[in-house]
């Protein structure tokens, strides 16, 4: 049963919203400085307008502090910056909104190499550290991948998980693992989270690339399995990923909107019996999110 449906990261409503950034030689700490200060306006707008319009989840971008995990950034923003983090923190919990963070590809936690993985570890606390600066519970999460197979699945998710095992507890707590579309399935990535108690977050796109054609068949009772690695207290409801394929890109690519009929379809399939938040990962944002809604009478 669906609770919150959520979009992620820009909000293509409100002008002049998306966080700033620079290149690396251009990293000082006044511009690092200025571009977090003005990015953290930009978001109290977004969040403004997600309140305004009923929206409860939402994807934080992680170019809200630039180049948060890089050496470059030496600047302590999570005291500099706490008095707005706070009012943007409480300005979540008065909406009831449900925030989470995504790391990019490079964020390869299963990487042979030591110092991608090293990287990897500061990019997760990093992203960790905003989150709880916001002085958001562990219900708000950050969603990783297995990353790399090298060509050895078994061995990459042998070093996912202890790479995951090395972080520490409050960050682990914030994990949540997504499965793909080309390597890791959401059998590769249930394992993963029975190894180490990350919960799993189901994305259908990636599902039913990986799967083929029947892999609708298998839906209901992945949700229910995925569902399960989600401790209530600690974790909230379970997440899941949904996107409509894009016509004619590479198998896995994000479609402008996601089609409300082929939505309907797929909440038609979903048990009963499960709870879940919804993210919506669509290139239209929050335009893709309201043309659902509107199309099929949801309020959440």
């Amino acid at each position: 049963m669906l609770r919150r449906l959520g979009y992620a990261c820009l909000c293509l409503s409100v002008e002049d919203s998306s966080p700033r950034g620079t290149i690396l030689r251009n990293a000082t700490p006044e511009r690092l400085r200025a571009l977090t200060a003005d990015n953290l306006a930009r978001l109290r707008g977004v969040l403004d307008f997600n309140t305004a319009h009923g929206v409860r989840m939402f994807r934080l971008s992680s170019d809200i502090v630039p180049f948060g995990s890089h050496p470059v950034n030496t600047i302590p923003w999570w005291d500099e910056f706490a008095e707005p983090l706070s009012h943007l923190g409480e300005q979540i919990r008065t909406s009831g909104i449900r925030v989470s963070m995504h790391p990019g590809q490079y964020t390869v936690l299963s990487s042979p190499d030591p110092r991608i993985v090293e990287a990897a570890q500061a990019d997760v606390v990093f992203h960790a550290r905003l989150l709880d600066a916001l002085g958001t519970d562990t219900r708000h999460k950050i969603v990783v991948h297995v990353g790399g197979a090298y060509s050895d699945k078994a061995a990459a998710l042998e070093r996912w998980i202890r790479s995951v095992r090395m972080l520490p507890e409050a960050v682990r707590a914030r994990l949540v693992l997504e499965n793909d579309e080309r390597l890791f399935g959401v059998e590769d990535v249930l394992f993963a989270s029975g190894a180490t108690g990350v919960p799993v977050v189901l994305d259908v796109l990636h599902h039913r690339v990986y799967a083929g054609p029947c892999a609708d068949e298998a839906l209901p009772d992945l949700m229910r399995h995925a569902a399960r690695t989600w401790q209530r207290e600690r974790d909230g409801v379970p997440k899941i990923h949904y996107s409509s394929q894009a016509d004619g890109l590479r198998p896995g690519a994000h479609a402008e909107y996601v089609e409300p009929a082929e939505f309907a379809d797929f909440l038609a399939r979903a048990p009963a019996d499960v709870e879940f938040d919804c993210m919506l990962e669509a290139k239209a944002k929050d335009l893709a999110l309201f043309r659902v809604r509107d199309a099929l009478g949801i309020a959440a």
